[in-house]
């Protein structure tokens, strides 16, 4: 994303190639990107993907790996890297491209950035303004998804919704790994999402929120009560859906039926 930083993910960069030479792990292996606009899903991804290859999962930023904790459950992913990032691939390798609901990422990459001190945001009433500052120091979700796009007509992609991998997981990640010409049993595939479920990797993270208790009534007080729910619908005033909307957000919330309608945001 626009604010990144770039000594931080050349360093993320060269990580994992010393990484990959220290374990001989790069050798006949082909590298898969995984991308998304930020909270679109990476980590609950990788976190599959590193129980199913039994080997950490890397990013192109520093410092930002998912380690595996038991052996790998199939061997068929043994030939892929799968690598983390939030900037389309400088190469022209395929391409898995998670996207979810840009109005709840959106207000999710908001609360994250809270929380790295960011930004000052927080009151109800200030979503919108959020929401601009964001667009504006990190760029916007219909930007991303429209570079994404752009990028399925020259590389191998996938486009996976977030929503799908958590209502779904075994199919989603059958999809994936499908993909990546690997064929894995449903057995192995349940398996593997029984074991991401009881981990609490995730939530003990406290750059995720779950550990910040926010103040009564704010941003991201009501995301929190509504995690499991499309907050936005809580969150977003007549304003922030006029200005979601006139970003040019509407096309893709379609393309990826998250809506049926252009007018949603009149509603």
């Amino acid at each position: 994303m626009r604010g990144s930083d770039p000594t931080a993910e050349m360093r993320g960069r060269q990580a994992i190639w010393d990484f990959l030479a220290r374990n001989r792990l790069g050798a006949g292996r082909q590298k898969v990107n995984l991308v998304s606009y930020p909270r679109s899903g990476s980590t609950l991804a990788r976190e599959y993907f590193a129980i199913l290859q039994g080997r950490a999962q890397l990013s192109i930023y520093a410092g930002d790996v998912v380690n595996a904790t038991s052996a790998a459950l199939t061997s068929s992913l043994d030939n892929f890297e799968i690598i983390k990032g939030h900037e389309m691939p400088a190469d022209d390798g395929p391409m898995i491209y998670l996207v979810r609901d840009g109005r709840n990422a959106t207000l999710s990459f908001l609360y994250m950035s809270f929380l790295f001190g960011g930004h000052r945001f927080t009151d109800l009433a200030d979503v919108c303004d959020g929401i601009r500052h964001l667009d504006a120091t990190e760029g916007s979700w219909a930007d991303h998804v429209a570079q994404a796009l752009k990028q399925s007509e020259l590389r191998p992609t996938l486009f996976v919704r977030y929503e799908d991998l958590v209502r779904e997981p075994p199919a989603t990640l059958a999809r994936m790994t499908r993909f990546m010409n690997a064929d894995i049993s449903a057995d192995v595939l349940d398996e593997c999402v029984r074991r991401q479920k009881a981990s609490d990797a995730y939530t003990a993270n406290p750059h995720n929120g779950y550990l910040y208790e926010p103040a009564a009534g704010s941003i991201y007080d009501i995301l929190k009560r509504h995690r499991r729910d499309d907050y936005w619908r809580h969150i977003f005033d007549d304003r922030s859906k006029r200005y979601f909307h006139e970003r040019g957000s509407t096309q893709f919330l379609l393309h990826f039926k998250y809506e049926h309608s252009t007018e949603w945001w009149t509603e």
